[in-house]
């Protein structure tokens, strides 16, 4: 029965596992889904940015106050609040040298040339942040071309909607916040499902002697630190929005938790990608693993799937609760099997490296289950004769998963 389930599971492929989700049409109504109220957001910021410049404070036409919100909401990663002010201060910069400098030189190709010159130069002398020195490119470049100068302080009102709309974008985050674990949970979720994969790509491959297959799977995967970087942004993103937001003061312990899960499963995806490169380099020579290795692969490569459908889910603190725990002890088991003794006599380099990146994910993965780094390295059977911290290596000869399955 354990056969034929993970047989199933062994179907999906690196490429399959990333049009399921990444490319699929659900995942693409997830996207607009997930994307809803930064959509909400948006349009509120900048509906309510161009009124307040327009009708409350009376300018004729606030066209920096809409961009300037949009811009603001449209940040990802932490640290909006230092952006806003950087962009409020590359706005009042860039408008005011772009009147001046059009009062100087005019309008023309070679007029563009030198403003776009001089506003970086400027920006670069003020501060280091590339933000304020593209602020006042734009700036200048708005204000000499589409906006130029009129009679009266029309610099002014530029830079004034700038600050407006970069204030209304804030208090937009903090009166309409996104969910700040939704996003980061679901990137988890992610790019675990796609290191399941490649591990399961990897079992196939070193099997069968056939580095096709993993080459096939490590070119599927290029370019995806992208998703992690997204993750690491996500998390800052939630983060920030919760120290903005009273509405989710709340949710800061959570965000804590989430954010002490994070290296590790950055950690847990480097290590899968540099499991596969040796994997290829294996099966490039014509050599093989023991039998012992490749099923802890396979049970590595299900758990990783586990945890991260377990993400997922909206439904959360029950599922984890009663999850986890099960999740932890197969890998307890897991790193309780993968010791020296696995190799054979006649084994390569290559073999030895798979099993220290097995151990290295096994560690990674106990610290996204909760588990601190020393607590989970203690869970591997020694390879050193003085062993950093006193083993507490699981001991029993069946799976802890094969009971908890059988009695389903």
């Amino acid at each position: 029965m354990l056969e034929v389930m993970s047989e199933a599971k062994q179907r999906v492929s690196t490429r399959q596992m990333l049009r399921v989700v990444d490319r699929s049409v659900v995942s693409r109504l997830q996207r607009i889904r997930s994307r809803f109220v930064y959509i909400i957001q948006a349009t509120v910021g900048a509906a309510l940015a161009y009124w307040v410049a327009s009708s409350v404070v009376g300018h004729p036409q606030p066209f920096f106050a809409p961009i300037s919100a949009v811009i603001i909401l449209g940040l990802s990663g932490g640290d909006r609040m230092k952006r806003a002010v950087e962009m409020s201060l590359g706005g009042i910069v860039g408008v005011a040298l772009g009147d001046l400098l059009f009062q100087v030189v005019g309008q023309g190709p070679f007029q563009i040339l030198f403003i776009v010159g001089a506003g970086l130069v400027v920006g670069s002398f003020i501060t280091k942040s590339p933000l304020v020195s593209n602020q006042i490119v734009f700036g200048s470049i708005l204000i000499a071309t589409i906006f130029p100068p009129t009679e009266g302080p029309g610099g002014l009102h530029r830079a004034i909607d700038a600050m407006i709309g970069s204030g209304i974008g804030l208090i937009t985050i903090a009166l309409i916040p996104n969910s700040p674990l939704k996003e980061a949970r679901r990137e988890v979720s992610k790019v675990l499902r796609i290191a399941s994969s490649i591990l399961n790509d990897v079992t196939h491959g070193i099997r069968d002697t056939n580095p096709e297959i993993i080459r096939d799977a490590r070119d599927a995967v290029r370019g995806t630190q992208n998703d992690v970087n997204t993750l690491l942004s996500a998390a800052q993103s939630g983060r920030e929005a919760s120290e903005v937001s009273p509405l989710l003061w709340t949710s800061r312990r959570n965000i804590r938790s989430l954010e002490r899960i994070l290296l590790p499963v950055d950690n847990a995806v480097r290590g899968v990608r540099v499991l596969s490169r040796r994997a290829l380099v294996l099966t490039e020579d014509g050599d093989t693993v023991s039998d012992k290795q490749l099923e802890l692969l396979e049970e590595l490569s299900e758990i990783i799937l586990a945890v991260g459908e377990l993400y997922g889910r909206q439904k959360r603190d029950h599922d984890e609760a009663i999850e986890i725990p099960e999740l932890v002890q197969r890998l307890r088991y897991v790193g309780g099997q993968a010791g020296m003794d696995l190799i054979e006599e006649d084994a390569t380099l290559s073999a030895y490296t798979i099993l220290a990146q097995t151990r290295s994910i096994v560690v990674d993965m106990l610290m996204v289950c909760g588990l601190s780094r020393e607590s989970a390295v203690a869970h591997l059977v020694p390879t050193s004769a003085h062993p950093a911290y006193p083993p507490e290596v699981w001991e029993r000869d069946d799976k802890p998963s094969d009971k908890q399955k059988g009695q389903d």
